[in-house]
């Protein structure tokens, strides 16, 4: 923590500095307040006018030194106080009785104890132990001015001052290697969820492209390869120019009414399709592209599995729901490899923020249901 430089408020080390920066600005002020107050109180005789001159003078320093501390310690902020403690400790033999120098008891070496403890907390090492060591040599000087025979007792107390500094700056080292552990741990969480997030979107668009080639080119092929179309069919080419524009990214359902883009895939069924549906349906534009996807996939499944050659298709302001009365099957037993439920249905729907739920067993059709919320 050095005066002009602070690391970015929201992390650890950042709201430890602010926190100290800011008790130590309120125990500052408050030291020297009270410490000014008992200086007056027991000033010298013959001393009181030039005394509470310079607590005044040490008080409204103060008050702008812990205003400074409070908002972020300016360069240079330290050594403006040890200048400040300078002057006041040589001027003790106006503002301390002797013996008080001599035991310890003066509010001028309570200031600058405090004062030096607190420089470590705004200032790099070597400087706030430098300015303990002048702050504590100015205190020794006015002492001996003060009261030279009991100069011994006042210089044991000032050699204590910068051990005091020397703890200080040891506590702020250790809380300040602490807290950079504890960023540099969050620093490592939040790439480490920043890696994941990519992963899962990198997996995502697999997901989706491997989707898109099943419905589309995949499938096409498929039936094409079995015999089930001919080659020849307008149907083939027709399907052939929808594979390559989905493909190509180029079938992204607009905004607006999402009904015409359900129409089509059901109009380019090969199944004949028994359709219910309102006059409009207003759809978020990646709501309705899920839609038609997994729209289109089972009603390419009723054409590949079911045994049937017609569907049923509901579809209202919530839900599209399509429905065979084909063979069926048992949606728990379908093996992983095959992405067309998983991924080209419920998947896409997810993706999407809705949902979709097949119902199916042996010999009782099948029903798929996708459903989203309404805005």
């Amino acid at each position: 923590m050095v005066s002009g430089e602070h690391p970015t408020w929201g992390s650890v080390e950042g709201q430890l500095t602010r926190a100290a920066l800011r008790i130590l600005a309120v125990a500052r002020l408050v030291v020297a307040l009270v410490g000014g107050l008992l200086g007056v109180m027991s000033a010298p005789a013959g001393h009181e006018l030039r005394t509470t001159v310079i607590v005044i003078t040490v008080s409204a320093w103060s008050v702008l030194y812990a205003r400074l501390l409070w908002r972020d310690p300016p360069p240079g902020l330290a050594w403006a106080d040890v200048a400040v403690l300078s002057v006041v400790s040589l001027l003790q033999p106006w503002t301390v009785p002797p013996l008080s120098v001599g035991n310890g008891q003066g509010w001028v070496i309570t200031l600058v104890s405090v004062a030096v403890v607190f420089h470590q907390w705004h200032t790099r090492p070597v400087s706030g132990i430098v300015s303990a060591l002048v702050a504590t040599a100015a205190f020794l000087v006015g002492a001996w001015w003060t009261a030279p025979e009991l100069w011994i007792g006042a210089a044991a107390i000032g050699a204590w001052t910068p051990v005091q500094a020397v703890l200080s700056r040891v506590l702020n080292t250790l809380l300040v290697q602490a807290a950079r552990a504890a960023d540099a741990q969050e620093d490592r969480a939040q790439a480490a969820k920043r890696e994941a997030a990519v992963a899962e979107a990198v997996r995502a668009d697999e997901r989706a492209h491997a989707a898109m080639l099943h419905d589309t080119a995949a499938t096409t092929l498929l039936m094409v390869g079995l015999g089930e179309v001919g080659s020849s069919r307008q149907w083939v080419r027709e399907q052939a120019r929808r594979d390559l524009l989905a493909l190509a990214g180029e079938t992204s359902v607009a905004e607006g009414d999402a009904l015409p883009a359900l129409l089509e895939v059901i109009h380019a069924s090969r199944v004949a399709v028994d359709l219910t549906a309102p006059d409009v349906l207003a759809l978020r534009p990646e709501v309705a592209t899920a839609v038609r996807g997994a729209l289109r996939e089972a009603l390419n499944n009723v054409a590949r599995h079911s045994g049937e050659t017609s569907a049923v298709v509901i579809i209202t302001a919530e839900s599209v729901v399509i429905s065979d009365r084909g063979k069926g099957f048992r949606p728990e037993s379908v093996p992983e490899r095959r992405r067309g439920v998983a991924n080209s249905i419920v998947d896409r729907l997810a993706a999407a923020g809705g949902r979709a739920a097949i119902t199916s067993a042996p010999g009782e059709g099948t029903t798929v249901r996708l459903e989203w919320d309404r805005d």
